[in-house]
């Protein structure tokens, strides 16, 4: 997996760009395989907890799929304005990409407002569905309005205990990884203690990682 020298946090330095690279259930990765390989992708509504990898799977569909697009912390941008001004302007201009549609990323969708933002989103999606596609991420799909509900594929990020196992080896042999790239030495039993103690928010581990390795150099003991 490549690194991004000019990031300081690791969630982003080592951020998965291709699906492939993304830590998945292996539904959910044949789901979003299936999409690079057909080039054709929709209005969907992803859902789960907290670090699971929703906004990284957004944007590695965008990279693989070459499309431009705008990503909206909507925790931070949650009234309507966004939608009249900055989603307007972008999804009604013709993509810089070979005239491809361009896509709209609403993160933390489930911040916006529910009384102004989610119903006027509902004619955006069909206004301007001859160019531009939307993903809504969001940690409770109950705070998304039934009218975005049925406009999008829902898709589930939640794992069960068996799945989580094995999502965790894998993370393990991540970690591993990124830790040696880092040059951070470490000991399997701390990392691996680390990841059962977070697991499945992996965005968690990777940050808390990061914070130990800046105290010590060292993942040995903590």
């Amino acid at each position: 997996m490549n690194k991004n020298e000019n990031e300081f946090l690791w969630v982003e330095r080592h951020r998965p760009k291709t699906i492939d690279e993304c830590i998945l259930p292996a539904s959910l990765k044949a789901t979003f395989t299936d999409i690079v390989k057909h080039g054709e992708l929709h209005n969907m509504l992803l859902s789960g907890t907290a670090g699971l990898g929703k906004t990284t799977v957004a944007r590695a569909l965008c990279h693989e799929l070459d499309l431009e697009y705008l990503l909206i912390n909507s925790s931070e941008e949650s009234g309507i304005d966004v939608l009249r001004s900055k989603i307007k302007q972008f999804a009604s201009s013709v993509s810089l990409h070979g005239g491809k549609y361009k896509v709209v990323i609403l993160d933390e969708a489930d911040y916006l407002n529910a009384q102004s933002t989610q119903p006027a989103l509902r004619g955006f999606i069909e206004e301007f569905s001859s160019n531009c596609r939307f993903i809504l991420t969001c940690n409770f799909k109950n705070r998304i309005i039934e009218p975005l509900h049925s406009r999008c594929s829902v898709i589930e990020f939640n794992t069960n205990k068996k799945q989580l196992a094995g999502l965790a080896a894998l993370f393990m042999k991540r970690l591993q990884d990124i830790l040696k790239t880092e040059g951070i030495t470490y000991n399997d039993k701390v990392i691996a203690e680390l990841i059962m103690r977070y697991a499945p928010d992996w965005r968690r581990v990777l940050n808390e990682c990061q914070r130990y390795s800046l105290q010590e150099r060292s993942l040995q003991i903590f």
